[in-house]
């Protein structure tokens, strides 16, 4: 955006600033339980992709940009997608892969995590880049565990049924 002079504006990192990054992506989004939360579910192919866009709670300067996939992979299959993580990390791009475990002993899960301090002010365009950038380096990440076989969401028939104690 520039202003009336031409110049480039910059501004502060806000909810203003992440709501008008998704505006203009076309996105249709959700906000989080705390304020610069945001979440929307963007389309990689083969998988759905969760994407969560925020400011930091416990450091305001901090602008954090977070995908994984909508399942996650066999725990079996965590030496792998380690090694998928590391070779990653190396290569220095804008988002860190994290492999996670779950509260399911059976799965674990990886995370794209990017995220970048912003003192003072940011041109939208910047910023903007930024979080593309961030987004299609998860997207390529995620495109590398393709071969790993994910494990489905349980059926509702495989969940134990919970008695009503009352």
């Amino acid at each position: 955006m520039t202003g009336p002079l031409g110049e480039l504006v910059r501004e502060p990192l806000s909810t203003d600033l992440i709501e008008r990054y998704l505006c203009t992506r076309g996105r249709r989004y959700f906000r989080g339980q705390h304020d610069g939360e945001y979440f929307f579910v963007g389309n990689a192919h083969p998988r759905r992709l969760h994407v969560h866009l925020g400011i930091s709670r416990w450091h305001s300067d901090v602008f954090t940009v977070r995908v994984n996939p909508a399942c996650f992979f066999p725990a079996a299959d965590g030496d792998r997608l380690a090694h998928i993580a590391d070779a990653w990390n190396q290569q220095g791009g804008d988002v860190v892969a994290i492999v996670h475990g779950s509260s399911d002993p059976q799965r674990i899960g990886v995370v794209a995590r990017g995220s970048q301090r912003i003192r003072d002010r940011v041109s939208f365009e910047d910023f903007a880049s930024f979080v593309d950038r961030a987004i299609a380096a998860a997207v390529d990440l995620f495109g590398e565990l393709t071969p790993v076989v994910e494990l489905p969401p349980p059926s509702q028939e495989a969940l134990p049924l919970l008695r009503d104690a009352g």
